[in-house]
C-alpha cells in the first residue's frame, strides 16, 4: 500500500488514525459536558413519539427545516439536535457507538468507516455538486500569485476534515494538475476559523461550504478570489448524505423512513420556498441571512449510488481502500426513501 496522506503516512496508519480520531473526538465531547451524547434509549419522548438523536454540523442542512416545519412529528417520530459543529470521523463515532442515531457525512468518509468495521449507512441527500452548485468552493486572497491549482506547490491549504470530501477534492485537483501532494501543506480548520485564517494570512488557500462560502464570495469579494470549485474537479457528483446507525435501522425501519421521509419533504419545501428557507437557515447556523443562498438537491433527496461508486473506486485507485467485495449498497442505501422506493 502506496504512503500517501499526511506527510507519506502509510494508509493503514491512516486508518489508526481516523479510529483514534473518532475516539477522541467522543471523549473531547463527553468532557465539555456533552450531555446529549449519552447513550440512546428505545423509550419515546414526552410527546410520546419516537426519539432520533441528529449530530449538528452547522452548514445548510434540510433537517433545520423538517424541525420547524414539524415535517418529523407529521410522520410520527421526535428529532433531537445534539452537539454544536460537528461532523465528519465525530458524528461517525456517536452514531456507530450508538450514543446518537443520525448525522451527516461526506461518502469518503462513510466508506472509511464501513471499511473500519463501523456500522453506519448513508440514507438521504444533503451536498451534491449539480447544475452551477459547486458547493465546495476554494478562494485565495485576491492578492495572491496563486492562479492555477499547479502554483499550490509549498503552499498551505485548509481542509475542515482529513479523509472527507474537501480533502478528497483537493487530492484529486492535486493529481489532475500534475503536483505531488507531499509538496502541499494541509492544515485541518473548521470552516468558521477557515475565512479569517486567509484574511490573516495563515493559509493559501481555504475551501467552503454553503453557507460560508457565499459569506466568502460577497462580504469578501473584495479581498477574496475563488481559485477553483468542486465542478471543476469531478463535475456534477454526490458526496455527503445524511446517514444513520445501521444496526438501529435494522431494528426501527419505520423510525428511519419517518426520518428520511421528513427531510424528503424539507427538500421539496425549500426548492419550492427557497427565499422563506433562508431565515432559518441563518437562525441554525449563525450566519446572517443574506448570505444564505438559494441551495438545490438530488430529485427527491436520493442517494446517486453512481457517485458513491465513484468515491469507492477512487479510494481504491489510490490504495486508500483495499479492494475486496465491498459494494456501494455497503455504503448508502435508498430503501429507506418511499419517494424512491414508490412505498409511499
Amino acid at each position: 500500500m502506496r504512503d500517501r496522506l499526511m506527510g507519506g503516512m502509510g494508509a493503514m496508519r491512516v486508518v489508526v488514525l481516523f479510529l483514534g480520531i473518532v475516539v477522541l473526538g467522543v471523549a473531547t465531547l463527553a468532557a465539555a459536558g456533552c450531555a446529549a451524547l449519552t447513550p440512546a434509549t428505545d423509550g419515546p419522548s414526552p410527546s410520546g413519539l419516537p426519539v432520533i438523536r441528529y449530530v449538528n454540523f452547522k452548514v445548510y442542512d434540510p433537517v433545520y427545516v423538517a424541525l420547524e416545519r414539524g415535517f418529523f412529528e407529521q410522520r410520527g417520530v421526535r428529532v433531537e439536535i445534539v452537539g454544536d459543529v460537528l461532523g465528519g470521523p465525530t458524528a461517525i463515532q456517536a452514531v456507530a457507538s450508538g450514543s446518537v442515531q443520525a448525522g451527516l457525512s461526506s461518502l469518503p468518509a462513510l466508506i472509511n468507516a464501513t471499511t473500519s468495521g463501523l456500522p453506519v449507512v448513508g440514507v438521504s441527500d444533503i451536498q451534491s455538486a449539480i447544475g452551477d452548485q459547486p458547493l465546495e468552493e476554494y478562494f485565495v486572497r485576491a492578492d495572491s500569485d496563486i492562479q492555477t491549482i499547479g502554483d499550490l506547490r509549498g503552499r498551505a491549504v485548509a481542509v475542515n476534515l482529513w479523509r472527507s470530501s474537501f480533502h478528497y477534492t483537493l487530492l484529486m485537483a492535486l493529481e489532475q494538475a500534475g503536483v505531488p501532494e507531499a509538496e502541499v501543506e494541509f492544515r485541518l480548520l473548521s470552516f468558521d476559523h477557515q475565512i479569517p485564517a486567509l484574511e490573516q494570512g495563515q493559509v493559501d488557500v481555504i475551501g467552503l461550504m454553503e453557507p460560508y462560502a457565499s459569506m466568502a464570495r460577497t462580504h469578501y469579494q473584495d479581498q477574496f478570489r475563488r481559485l477553483f470549485t468542486a465542478l471543476d474537479v469531478f463535475g456534477e457528483k454526490q458526496f455527503t448524505t445524511h446517514f444513520v446507525n445501521r444496526d438501529w435501522a435494522e431494528q426501527h425501519p419505520e423510525s428511519v423512513r419517518a426520518f428520511v421521509g421528513g427531510v424528503v419533504e424539507a427538500i421539496a419545501w425549500i426548492e419550492a420556498n427557497p427565499d422563506a428557507a433562508r431565515p432559518i437557515i441563518a437562525r441554525y447556523t449563525g450566519i446572517e441571512e443574506r448570505y444564505i443562498p438559494a441551495y438545490h438537491f438530488q430529485p427527491d433527496g436520493r442517494v446517486v449510488m453512481e457517485d458513491v461508486r465513484f468515491w469507492l473506486d477512487y479510494m481504491v485507485q489510490r490504495g486508500d481502500v483495499e479492494a475486496s467485495a465491498l459494494t456501494p449498497e455497503h455504503i448508502a442505501t435508498n430503501r429507506f426513501n418511499a419517494a424512491v422506493t414508490g412505498d409511499e
